[in-house]
């Protein structure tokens, strides 16, 4: 899927136009108990097109620390991960309006320019000092009540191209080190390479952005994505774009490696970044890392697996493993288990025998009566592996309602595993 990011300074408006897009588009998420749903991205579908929209923290310009810890940092790292940017001003020009249009001209980067805050018809001759930009038409919106909203959609989904950065096939199997500041990832990282090449310091946020490590192993190709921590809340300058960083590293990834730390409880953070690797649908391990610190006795690994899954029960088809990137303690152990679940997520169903498990488990617990209305399950198949895409065709899909959709979930996992893998149901109506 392209990304797409709302760039500009603060108080421009990007949260209003992020939150009507998301809203306003049919999220492709699913509605799982206990993901939490507080993010700055969302998957949204437009006009047909899937995409994620990404809320950005506001271009700030100081003077102190200069353009270049502000604009340029911010920009470098937006040309990367953004398929497009939607750079939101409003109708008067400011000085870092000027300023960031330059540096994005001068990079070259996908933006596209919409002037916020145009509520009325006769404030449109305001616009026009935005061509002095240099980035093209300007196009004028209210993300308050939604005027020009679907012009901008339009044209935007005329500028996406066909997949996202980093979506190219791959031979090797992509893995993103992700987790909260200070949790060992960088640690975790070199200790498996067994040499320095990652930079570690106790302070939390040393790795700013994400770096990649090719490396084989078992004859394979891998690679290590090594990522700032996710931080808490909303945030401004590089903390914030790191934040955005390790989103995008979860989406061009296979597998996401949730390192947390043993000694300390699993967090609301935790949560969401362990949601986030569903919601792409990639493979998800979550490593207790720090194990040398957690003293044996009750607090054992299992207990802290089943407390975890008791308290976010999401979880449950998730494996986890105890290491120490301290002492290496199983940090290898750590690959076979990434390369099983790799393997997990390439597994097909073949269709004949899919609709013979199905067929007998609807049979013995049809879908219930919703509105009066009862759905019929036709026809399954696999349209996908890697990550695995279940079709559902029936007749009344809009009735099946969510706790009998990860009923049917569960009865694929019971039968063919699928651990550590989101498995992405769709249901659609057969006329």
């Amino acid at each position: 899927m392209p990304v797409v990011a709302i760039l500009g300074r603060p108080n421009v408006g990007k949260s209003t136009l992020f939150n009507r897009l998301a809203g306003a588009g049919k999220a492709v998420v699913d509605d799982t108990p206990g993901v939490t749903r507080d993010r700055n991205y969302a998957i949204v579908e437009t006009f047909e097109r899937e995409y994620v929209l990404i809320d950005t923290g506001g271009i700030v310009l100081d003077s102190r620390e200069g353009i270049e810890l502000t604009i340029t940092k911010q920009a470098e790292i937006a040309s990367r991960e953004a398929d497009l940017i939607i750079l939101l001003i409003e109708k008067i020009i400011t000085p870092e309006d000027i300023e960031i249009a330059r540096k994005f001209r001068r990079e070259d980067l996908p933006v596209m320019l919409v002037v916020n805050k145009v509520d009325r018809e006769r404030d449109e001759i305001d616009v026009l000092e935005a061509w002095n930009l240099g980035l093209g038409e300007p196009i004028a919106i209210s993300a308050h009540n939604g005027r020009g909203v679907a012009d901008m959609l339009s044209a935007m989904i005329d500028k996406l191209p066909a997949t996202g950065k980093g979506e190219q096939p791959h031979s090797e199997t992509r893995i993103a080190i992700v987790g909260k500041p200070n949790v060992g990832k960088s640690s975790f990282v070199n200790r498996l390479l067994g040499e320095e090449k990652l930079v570690v310091d106790p302070t939390p946020g040393t790795t700013r952005d994400a770096i990649d490590t090719p490396f084989e192993y078992k004859g394979k190709r891998w690679l290590l994505t090594d990522t700032a921590g996710l931080f808490k809340k909303r945030q401004t300058g590089i903390d914030y774009y790191s934040s955005l960083r390790t989103v995008t590293a979860i989406k061009h990834s296979d597998i996401a490696l949730l390192l947390i730390d043993a000694s300390e409880p699993f967090t609301h953070q935790d949560k969401h970044i362990a949601g986030m690797a569903m919601e792409f649908y990639k493979g998800l391990i979550i490593g207790l890392n720090k194990w040398d610190l957690v003293e044996a006795g009750d607090k054992t690994a299992a207990h802290m697996e089943r407390d975890i899954k008791e308290a976010d029960t999401f979880l449950g088809f998730v494996p986890f493993i105890t290491v120490s990137a301290l002492t290496g303690k199983r940090v290898t152990k750590v690959l076979d288990l990434v390369e099983e679940v790799a393997e997990e997520r390439k597994k097909r169903i073949p269709t004949s025998e899919l609709n013979s498990l199905i067929e007998n488990e609807v049979k013995r617990i049809p879908p219930p009566v919703v509105m009066g209305k009862r759905s019929k399950i036709l026809y399954v198949t696999q349209e996908q592996a890697d990550p695995p895409i279940f079709v559902f065709f029936c007749k009344g899909a809009e009735y099946i309602p969510n706790n009998y959709k990860r009923f049917l979930t569960n009865i694929l996992r019971r039968e063919y595993g699928f651990v550590g893998v989101p498995l992405k149901m769709v249901f659609r109506e057969r006329k």
